[in-house]
């Protein structure tokens, strides 16, 4: 459908999110209050408005040959916290600036972080399906010798950013001791002990993955830090799928030196019909969810609107003042 189009900027969203149905209608609302249009591309006229973009939103991954398409210096917002949707190499290359929308799901991921690790340490799944067969004999849980305190034990994250910091804060308060390892930081939370990978790997009960992806992080946990790692060691991620190479992690949960993992993210997604993960009981699998909140629905329409307004303001456009 295509809306009448203001004088002013406008931004395109070249491949919008179709799975689950998504409006861009609150993004339009408020964009057209400061005088800026947004249109939704379909494969007919997806190349025409990105010649003629002002800004981009990318919902989906934004080809490098995309980036042709575009005016000098035409600013693009990843429609959410990470930004390996974009060739950041060949968007710097080309004078493009990339944003993102970084501060609308931090309560969300960070909660879902933490629930992840407690179901794994006190074994819900497992129990859960003994007290569903009307298994209530304690001698018969197979689960019940693994479970642990968690207050005590030592988690290590991976990435003290928003949802990093948010996490070690409400796992501090559970009692746990906290470790973090980001090679981006000088000054770590009040209360985080800083560690380098290789410490973090060998001393950690729990290991959270908060980090970003990029071609330093890319498979951080391979074979070889699996090897490294406390034996029974359980790892939770909540970032990007490519932290980890799944085989390896495969491989470390048969072998018991992974204790459980609880994954929100995957390296493909959807995994393939025969992932093996899926067949493990000592695996926690929820769809790439943790960012989903009625709450952050909306904190997401509203902030990627006001982002777009603040690149388009930076990029030289003069806004109406929002009424």
């Amino acid at each position: 459908m295509s809306h009448p189009r203001p004088a002013g900027p406008l931004v395109v969203v070249p491949e919008p999110i179709i799975d689950p149905p998504w409006s861009y209608e609150p993004e339009r609302d408020l964009l057209a209050t400061r005088g800026v249009s947004l249109e939704v591309a379909n494969e007919a006229n997806q190349n025409h408005l990105l010649g003629q973009a002002d800004a981009v939103l990318v919902c989906m991954p934004f080809p490098a040959a995309d980036l042709q398409l575009l005016r000098p210096k035409v600013p693009l917002v990843c429609y959410g916290v990470g930004m390996n949707a974009v060739d950041l190499d060949e968007a710097r290359r080309l004078g493009h600036p990339v944003r993102n929308v970084p501060d609308f799901c931090t309560t969300e991921v960070a909660t879902h972080a933490v629930a992840l690790l407690l179901a794994l340490n006190r074994r819900l799944l497992g129990l859960s399906a003994a007290a569903r067969r009307g298994d209530w004999e304690l001698g018969s849980l197979s689960d019940l010798p693994q479970l642990r305190r968690l207050a005590g034990q030592q988690v290590g994250i991976v990435g003290l950013g928003r949802i990093g910091s948010r996490v070690a804060a409400a796992i501090a308060a559970l009692g746990c001791r906290v470790s973090g390892y980001d090679p981006f930081l000088t000054e770590f939370p009040h209360g985080v002990e800083q560690l380098t990978l290789a410490e973090l790997l060998t001393t950690s009960d729990a290991i959270v993955l908060c980090a970003a992806l990029n071609s330093g992080s890319s498979r951080l946990l391979d074979e070889a830090a699996l090897a490294t790692v406390k034996p029974g060691v359980v790892i939770v991620n909540v970032a990007r799928g490519g932290l980890i190479d799944e085989d390896a992690l495969v491989a470390g949960l048969r072998s018991g030196r992974v204790g459980a993992a609880g994954l929100d993210v995957r390296e493909i997604e959807p995994p393939a019909s025969d992932d093996p993960l899926r067949e493990l009981p000592n695996v926690l699998l929820t769809p790439h969810v943790a960012a989903v909140s009625q709450e952050s629905d909306a904190d997401l329409h509203r902030r990627a609107a006001e982002v777009l307004c603040e690149v388009l303001t930076e990029a030289g456009h003069r806004l109406a003042t929002a009424t």
